[in-house]
């Protein structure tokens, strides 16, 4: 490959893992950990780029040459470990134990690739300098779409509280690279899948930036600017909404200092977010407030979830108000939003009356 086609193929990727580098640099909502995994994802990709354009190099050679085999392997390896890589990129709190799981396929397989000229096991290339598979010729295959399931997982999971729109976008931009690669995978072709995986991860991590803007830093849980743009959007999807405010913030900050009442929003957040039920979304909308809104959720469901919340919040030292109220037809959300909010100030009055009566009644 000579300088002029190496730079008319690989521009526009050079070009984006740039300007991906040039937004690590002024990203303001992204942490330093994330930023340095980004670069890692960015590291791999040239590397499989430097090992592709190698690779095709060798395959001019008229004989056989052990750098062939070495450069085959790297790039076996090197496509699961991107994937890996972005995985860990979206993963605040990483279980170590499940982590070292993810990674037995690809420790495993690694070795068996850079042996595999010997073995015959994967590949092997004939002294004429040409391709033979092996028993296990679709491994690299397998190992790819293995990680690229379990990435698919990931991001669910990762998007389970998220409103319906961030779900279809992660999912189109996750997708689209990997089908694109599956697709080359599937009509064997020679095609590198570094310009595939780079314009994912540019997208990938524009759409990680927007998203932490939407994020309150404290609770983790979606901000007051989402709760009111997911009200636009997704008003005619939302069938119910809960109100919750937490009781006693000011106390805790005037007596204890502003840590434990930042430690207390985080349980309270936590509770809430794990207790919600399925088809929900959570927002902090204030200092002590915090709303759901459910999509497709009937009222028992509603009720069930306010319940589960309520009881696990009864195990924390900390006490909330709830209200709830249907979005049903004739009634606009932000009618339901209202009604939600007065049955929530009037258990809020409730809950005050009781500590009044038990603080009379204590000896």
């Amino acid at each position: 490959m000579t300088i002029n086609e190496f730079i008319s193929d690989n521009f526009v990727m050079i070009y984006e893992l740039g300007g991906l580098v040039i937004l690590l640099f002024v990203s303001a909502h992204i942490s330093f950990s994330m930023k340095r995994k980004t670069l890692v994802a960015i590291g791999l990709m040239l590397i499989e780029l430097v090992c592709y354009i190698a690779e095709r190099w060798t395959q001019t050679f008229s004989s056989y040459t052990v750098l062939r085999p070495i450069l085959t392997a790297t790039l076996y390896s090197v496509y699961p470990a991107i994937i890996i890589v972005m995985m860990v990129l979206t993963s605040t709190n990483i279980n170590k134990k499940l982590f070292a799981l993810l990674l037995i396929p690809e420790a495993v397989c690694v070795p068996i690739f850079y042996t595999s000229q010997w073995t015959h096991i994967v590949f092997y290339y004939h002294e004429s300098n040409h391709y033979a598979g092996g028993f296990l010729s679709y491994l690299p295959y397998n190992l790819f779409i293995f990680y690229v399931i379990v990435f698919l997982i990931h991001n669910l999971v990762f998007l389970k509280h998220s409103s319906r729109v961030s779900k279809v976008v992660a999912a189109y931009i996750t997708l689209g690279p990997l089908i694109g690669a599956l697709i080359i995978m599937a009509l064997d072709i020679d095609k590198d899948y570094s310009a595939l995986f780079t314009s994912g991860t540019l997208l990938y991590f524009t759409y990680l930036y927007i998203h932490m803007a939407k994020i309150d830093p404290l609770t983790n849980l979606l901000n007051r600017q989402s709760y009111y743009q997911d009200i636009e959007v997704d008003e005619k999807y939302i069938t119910g909404v809960v109100s919750i405010d937490m009781n006693d913030l000011k106390y805790l900050n005037d007596t204890f200092g502003h840590e434990a009442g930042d430690n207390a929003l985080k349980t309270v957040a936590e509770t809430i977010r794990a207790n919600s039920g399925r088809n929900s979304t959570v927002y902090r909308v204030g200092g002590d407030e915090f709303m759901i809104f459910y999509i497709g959720a009937g009222e028992d469901m509603i009720r069930k979830a306010i319940e589960n919340i309520r009881c696990e919040m009864n195990k924390t030292e900390y006490v909330c108000a709830y209200g709830y109220a249907m979005v049903t037809e004739g009634k606009t959300i932000t009618e339901s939003i209202k009604i939600s909010d007065q049955r929530m100030y009037s258990d809020k009055a409730e809950l005050k009356k009781i500590r009044n009566l038990n603080a009379a009644i204590r000896p």
